[in-house]
């Protein structure tokens, strides 16, 4: 009996709306990262930008978001580069006979800065045009490297043909894209070449470029790459091209998961194609999965925060200049998040998170500083994966707070917190009880997460914390390892976890975070109460004190200091990571927070640094015996 048409256009439907279903269940609400695909159109009418999220089915963003106006009133080549300020920064080719370049400024990619002309090449005599420009930046110099191609008559004599011309790439450095150094060469492969770009791959980098074509004759340019050790240089050309044979130019490259993809522009084919390595030395062509916006040119590929990315398809692009404001400094190195900060003796310490990808952490460190300025990491101080039994995995938020000699710290770990011990404030710390203090599933409700210690002019001792709708709070008896009754619960205005609590003129005040960590618009509120119990009454203005703005977002997970002595207060907190961060790449930032006449405290905004450069902070005097004490004890 044959089957039904209809019946099976029904089952048919009903099978693909499940894996519908599936596909949209296994797409994760926070996306670690995306990525944006800069190109131009035409000749050269402006910026388009298209989106991915798996760098290989590009959806084209719809606009034009930067018109050019410098130069010969192109832009071709765009190429696009967050540095560690938060500040986009792009480059492009703005005339085929222009000796310098276009630049433009942002924090958005929506929203540019005035553009600029940068005269690269003015002073160069016979230098005839400066193509595709990329930019990079050397850690080691702390500077920003731009690469250009050009072809300067009288240079590279024994290569030059009327088959094809003689560009080399050249670069020039620059901290402030104010000043830049004289252009010097920076790859000779020993024939004709453009279009290079710039890769770093663990210790060492990689230039990719395309060698020049011999039209007239038919012979195309293989892509080629050549490897240094340094940002500059020298370069070693490497024998075996990895696209030959085809007409390509424009090369990109990015690397996700171990897997290296290089995109390149079939210009005549009017097609993109794509190869893809793991060490550099097999190359398999991924073409065929490859879908990029139509009509698009010499494009470039960044990773960029996925939330930034699916903001540009709704973003309308105003067309009047902003001049962006570049990110404060983090305080610490490396990727750390929730920061405690303390005082003991004549030192502040601070003790983070060490992030690590998916929360996966399992050590804790400690950095001190005389001054809030100058910080030195101390170095690990407790490790669970070898020092605890109880858990090996997901250690967050540590606290540590200083009671008779001896300091306490809080900790969480696989979901229960956890209390060490040491004779100092750089540790190390050992395990007190052999089990958790408070652990996971204990009836209330909340997550047993981000533990924060306060003990009150009474001596009376509490322990904070919670993850969720509630805070909570347990009484700790005087040895701070023994839980006083059970937890009492806190509500809290729009709680998420990170309750922070300290005492100021008599009053109790309560700081917490709001959303979720990995969303751009984690921020903190506050409170106040007469108890260090509650209840606590938040304002109904100025409710929220730490929020995003510009490139500083996800400014929250905070704690406290005061300058002992003073009425003078210092938050540190994190923020998603500069350039490329997000909810498991994470940084520690420091900020002066302030109160009004009537003690409620004032916004703070991430953008404002606490301390300009040569400024001696806030040092602590008079504390040495507490200092010498905590060195003895090491």
């Amino acid at each position: 009996m044959p089957a039904n048409p209809k019946s099976l256009h029904g089952a048919l439907a009903l099978v693909l709306c499940a894996h519908a279903a599936v596909a949209a269940a296994q797409q994760p609400k926070w996306p670690d990262d995306a990525w944006l695909f800069t190109s131009f159109h035409g000749r050269g009418d402006g910026l388009h930008l298209s989106a991915s999220d798996d760098g290989m089915a590009w959806k084209d963003l719809g606009k034009v978001f930067l018109e050019p106006a410098v130069g010969s009133g192109l832009m071709r080549d765009p190429h696009i580069l967050r540095g560690p300020d938060g500040v986009f920064r792009m480059v492009w080719t703005t005339g085929w006979k222009d000796k310098g370049i276009g630049y433009a400024a942002s924090t958005d990619l929506v929203n540019w800065s005035a553009q600029r002309y940068l005269p690269l090449f003015d002073k160069v005599a016979g230098a005839t045009d400066a193509w595709a420009p990329e930019t990079f930046y050397d850690e080691a110099g702390k500077q920003y490297v731009i690469t250009v191609s050009s072809d300067i008559e009288g240079r590279f004599a024994e290569t030059r043909s009327a088959e094809r011309m003689n560009h080399r790439t050249y670069y020039v450095t620059t901290k402030d894209f104010v000043t830049f150094s004289e252009p010097r060469l920076f790859l000779d492969p020993g024939f004709d070449h453009i279009d290079t770009t710039v890769l770093r791959d663990g210790a060492r980098y990689i230039a990719v470029f395309k060698e020049g074509d011999r039209q007239k004759s038919g012979q195309w340019g293989a892509i080629r790459w050549a490897v240094a050790d340094s940002a500059l240089g020298p370069y070693r050309v490497m024998p075996d091209p990895i696209v030959a044979g085809q007409r390509a130019e424009g090369p990109t490259l990015f690397t996700r998961g171990g897997r290296t993809t290089l995109l390149v522009d079939f210009y005549a084919d009017k097609r993109y194609g794509a190869f893809q390595t793991a060490d550099w030395r097999q190359w398999t062509d991924v073409s065929s999965q490859l879908a990029v916006a139509p009509g698009q040119r010499h494009g470039t590929v960044l990773s960029a925060p996925a939330w930034l990315a699916k903001n540009l398809a709704a973003a309308i692009p105003s067309g009047k200049p902003v001049e962006p404001t570049p990110a404060p400094p983090p305080v610490l190195e490396g990727f750390t998040a929730d920061p405690s900060i303390r005082v003991f003796g004549d030192t502040y310490y601070l003790y983070p998170t060490s992030d690590k990808p998916h929360w996966q952490t399992t050590d804790f460190s400690v950095w001190s500083s005389r001054n809030l300025v100058d910080w030195k990491k101390e170095g690990m101080i407790l490790d669970v994966a070898h020092d605890v039994k109880w858990a090996n995995v997901e250690a967050w938020a540590p606290d540590v707070i200083e009671r008779n000699g001896t300091y306490y710290m809080y900790f969480c770990a696989q979901g229960s917190i956890g209390v060490a011990t040491s004779k100092s404030p750089t540790g190390p710390f050992a395990d007190a009880l052999g089990r958790p203090l408070v652990a996971r599933g204990t009836g209330v409700e909340t997550n047993t997460i981000d533990p924060y210690p306060f003990i009150d002019d009474d001596g009376q001792a509490y322990l904070y914390y919670g993850n969720g709708r509630l805070g909570n709070v347990y009484r700790l008896k005087a040895d701070m390892v023994t839980l006083d009754g059970p937890p009492r619960t806190i509500e809290l205005k729009d709680h998420r976890e990170g309750m922070v609590v300290f005492k100021r003129n008599g009053k109790y005040y309560f700081m917490w975070s709001i959303d979720d960590a990995r969303s751009p618009d984690y921020r903190v509120g506050w409170g106040i109460a007469d108890s260090p119990l509650g209840p606590v009454r938040s304002p109904d203005h100025g409710f929220i004190v730490l929020q995003r703005n510009g490139p500083a977002v996800a400014t929250a997970h905070h704690s406290v200091v005061n300058v002992p002595g003073t009425d003078r207060w210092y938050v540190a907190y994190h923020r998603h990571a500069l350039p490329v961060g997000g909810g498991y790449q994470r940084e520690t930032v420091l900020a002066r927070m302030e109160f009004n006449s009537d003690g409620s405290i004032r916004p703070m905004d991430p953008m404002t640094v606490p301390f300009k450069p040569g400024d001696a902070g806030e040092p602590l005097k008079g504390r040495n015996d507490a200092r010498r004490g905590a060195t003895a004890a090491r």
